[in-house]
Order: C-alpha cells, then structure tokens, then sequence
C-alpha cells in the first residue's frame, strides 16, 4: 500500500534520505544532497528561485555546490531558472528529445492548456503559473545530453529511465542507493485539473502522446518500494508495480 509522505526530522523540506522538496503545493522540484555536492531536479518556476537561495544559506552552502540541474523533461514549469543555473556555469542535463522545449519554452501554450481554463481548479494553476513567471523564462542553448540507462556524473549518481510520451524526452531518474524515484511528469499524485490529491496517476489530457506515456510505465516496473517524488502532487512511498497498477 502507498502512502504519502510528509516531512522528516522536523525538516518541512526533507522528503527523503537527503532530498529536499521545492516550489509549492502545485509544482514541485528538488535537491539532491551528497557529499561531492548538490544536485537539482527540475528547476520550477522563475520565481522559486529565492527559496534556492534562502535554502543554501540555511544550510551552509554556497553556488560552488550546486554541481547540477537534471531536468526530467522539458516542459516550462521544470525549466524555470535553469537559465539562471547555467549562467552561473552549471551544467544543465536533458534528453535530447526535448531540446525544443529548453531552447523555446515561451512557444505557448498547447490546445489542451486552453482546453482546460474552464475548470476552477485549473485556472487557479494557471494563474499561478502566470503570477510565477511562466511567460518569461529565458532558452538554454547548451545542455548536456542523456540517454536511458546513463548514470549521471553528478552528485547522487541519479540513473536515467527513459519514459518518453508526456513529452519525448520525458525521463525518470532513478537513485538505487536510496530507493528513491524522481518521475517528473511520467507519473503525478496530483491531478492538475481538478487540484486534488488523488494518488499516483498519468496526466491524461496534458500528455503529449497519452498511450506512449502509459506504456512507458512498464519502465519503472520492477524498483521494489520506491520514495517516488513527482513533479506535481505529494511524494509517495510503496511498492512501484502496486503504484503504476494504481495509475493504470
């Protein structure tokens, strides 16, 4: 059985062995915490960027550390500040099959965003988006490319699942070390139409390829008990065959 999970060890960010979650309750991203350094998956909105800088200081860290962005696919609200990222010469990391969206995230939004704002709760996340910075995210020429099955150089050593369909490069980085599972948006516990916290589940309408998402479930199959923190809705702790049977 799933259950969700809160914060740990009196820390309200800590949501894992040495995992810290950012943004807010609609849009999440994270710190990955080791002893070379840090690594940061998605990179939210422009405006949480302050909650990076406010949290390295909390914990005595400075921008030398930051070793990283591992950007699980991407959409605009995980592109965020990447920008800002590689200015002070992170590197930034990416399926290729997204480059498009990390070169041109202000291209606008798809029929599907539209499609939506009649529902209350979708217009509030719109709103957000809107008041966050979304219309003004700065391209990311340079990148480094990922493909599945690589161990990233980088802090936590977070290995790449290739689970294209909510966009083609959509990714899940997985840490064996620490059975946890950061699935961006190849899986939400969140529905971001309805704003309610409803366990683990696909995005339906806002993927790319609908069917090609579902399929890809098959390739986070067989981890055993994951922490699995996604890009949208509370982390989770369970097995990750009974979740992906849930989101099914």
């Amino acid at each position: 059985m799933a259950r969700t999970v809160t914060a740990r060890d009196g820390d309200d960010r800590r949501v894992a062995d040495g995992v810290y979650r950012f943004g807010t309750r609609r849009i999440n991203w994270y710190v990955l915490e080791a002893d070379d350094g840090l690594t940061l998956v998605d990179a939210g909105l422009p405006a949480h960027w302050p909650q990076l800088e406010d949290w390295l200081v909390v914990h005595d860290y400075g921008f030398e550390d930051v070793a990283a962005l591992a950007l699980t696919h991407g959409d605009p609200d995980h592109v965020g500040f990447a920008r800002r990222l590689a200015d002070e010469g992170v590197p930034v990391y990416l399926h290729p099959d997204d480059r498009h969206h990390l070169r041109n995230p202000s291209d606008g939004a798809p029929g599907w965003f539209y499609r939506n704002l009649w529902r209350p709760a979708f217009l509030r996340y719109a709103a957000e988006l809107v008041r966050d910075g979304i219309t003004s995210i700065d391209p990311v020429a340079e990148f480094e490319p990922i493909s599945d099955g690589d161990v990233l150089p980088v802090p936590g050593e977070p290995r790449v699942l290739f689970a294209p369909g909510h966009t083609p490069g959509s990714c899940a980085l997985y840490v064996e070390d620490r059975d946890v599972l950061f699935c961006g948006d190849v899986l939400a516990t969140r529905n971001i139409f309805t704003g309610r916290e409803s366990g683990p589940q696909l995005l339906g309408a806002a993927d790319e390829d609908h069917e090609a998402a579902r399929a890809s479930l098959d390739r986070l199959a067989g981890l055993g008990t994951v922490t699995l923190l996604p890009g949208h809705g509370n982390p989770m702790e369970g097995d990750v065959d009974a979740i992906i049977d849930r989101a099914r």
